[in-house]
């Protein structure tokens, strides 16, 4: 299975698992700087402040907790999750569409899911509580093969068009999904919900009410893409790339700093004359700048000539030095020159 990347967020009951959405998006919704993101946006009446609201929303949901916990030590498991769950989303995150369905069938596979909202727009799949989110349980089953509650939610939400994001939970832990192509590399938004009722965290509670309301998703009858959680993923992947575009400026210009430097050194009389030759090109004269720039190499600058001809800087360090920290740092240009994308330096002969 790929490398799974983790990203803790400013909030101890809040993770990212993937590129659901970036971290920064997210920060920027926590702190109502995203888009759709005012009153009327979340279906607040008027007269009355959005922060009040949540307010009242985590008076609801402690008390949601505390009988849940109670429910949980004596009776039917499953029942209580899907009670709590049930009076979760309708009371607390505003999911007044929420309603039990039957098995959804696409493409002649069978999901399970039970729950939906704005029409099966939001398929809702709970498990048991205490049983996890990636326990592959005999309710979830197909063709002898059990699924977990998270993988339930995602294959369905791969295979059905009409869905692009879902929730995953079993009252103790909530996950928001969307489709991924990618089921080797997982995605989405993990909420503690025993940790965040436990330690009374309500920042983190307000990020996860903002970020998971009914509204997030859209109205029923419009384009599953045509919704604030899909356009804050657009936005999120857009900041990102423009960020490693600035990145690429600054290691070009650094790297022609640096080449431009040797090339004008009084004591590089024999590089120069190699350039001039043509028996050193540009492309193995960047990959050395590379290699001096990224580690401290051995080769001092009249050795350079040599070093552009046997040293490939194929292999990161494995140390933690920091030659392996400039490495990682690296990243991206390395990347990018995969791509196919060049970095060209000027040569003052």
């Amino acid at each position: 299975m790929a490398r799974r990347k983790t990203t803790r967020l400013a909030f101890d009951a809040l993770v990212v698992e993937g590129a659901l959405i970036a971290a920064d998006m997210i920060a920027d919704v926590a702190a109502l700087k995203a888009t759709a993101q005012s009153e009327s946006d979340y279906r607040i009446p008027p007269g009355l402040k959005l922060r009040d609201e949540i307010g009242r929303s985590w008076r609801i949901a402690e008390a949601l907790w505390g009988r849940f916990s109670q429910a949980r030590s004596g009776g039917p498991l499953y029942a209580a999750t899907q009670g709590f769950v049930d009076d979760l989303l309708r009371h607390v995150f505003g999911f007044a569409s929420l309603e039990a369905v039957a098995s959804r069938e696409v493409g002649g596979r069978v999901f399970p899911v039970r729950k939906a909202a704005l029409g099966g727009r939001v398929p809702i799949a709970v498990a048991p509580a205490g049983e996890g989110l990636d326990r592959g349980l005999d309710q979830f089953a197909e063709d002898h093969r059990k699924r977990s509650a998270s993988l339930l939610g995602q294959e369905l939400l791969n295979a059905d068009e009409t869905a692009h994001w879902g929730i995953a939970t079993d009252g103790l832990k909530l996950r928001l999904l969307r489709d991924n192509a990618s089921l080797t590399r997982p995605a989405y938004i993990e909420a503690d919900l025993e940790r965040m009722f436990r330690g009374g965290l309500y920042a983190d509670f307000m990020a996860l009410w903002l970020l998971i309301h009914e509204s997030r998703f859209g109205v029923a009858d419009s384009a599953p893409s045509d919704c604030p959680l899909e356009r804050w993923r657009e936005a999120g992947r857009e900041a990102g790339a423009k960020a490693r575009d600035r990145l690429g400026v600054g290691v070009e210009a650094a790297l022609t700093e640096l080449g431009s430097g040797f090339l004008e050194h009084p004591a590089n009389g024999n590089l120069r004359e190699a350039i001039k030759g043509g028996t050193l090109t540009q492309r193995p004269f960047t990959k050395s700048c590379c290699v001096l720039f990224i580690g401290r190499s051995c080769c001092s600058p009249p050795r350079i000539v040599a070093c552009c001809t046997t040293q490939k800087p194929t292999k990161p360090p494995r140390r933690c030095t920091p030659t392996a920290t400039a490495w990682r740092a690296f990243a991206p240009f390395r990347r990018g020159a995969r791509r196919g994308t060049r970095t060209t330096i000027s040569m003052k002969v």
